[in-house]
């Protein structure tokens, strides 16, 4: 992942994201052999534009 958003970035996070954390695969997938990819979500994670994505809608 770059400085700019692709399309591909767009269209894989939600699959990586969930795949670990709503579906707790990462050990089946062995997620711990690709830092780099934990590199790369994690970075995108951190984008304020994701965060406030990822806030939609607000838990009350």
């Amino acid at each position: 992942m770059g400085e700019r958003y692709t399309i591909a970035d767009i269209a894989t996070f939600p699959w990586i994201r969930n795949l670990i954390g709503f579906y707790e695969a990462g050990e089946l997938v062995g997620i711990d052999n690709f830092p780099e990819v934990k590199r790369v979500l994690a970075k995108f994670v951190a984008r304020p534009a994701v965060i406030r994505g990822l806030e939609i809608p607000k838990v009350s």
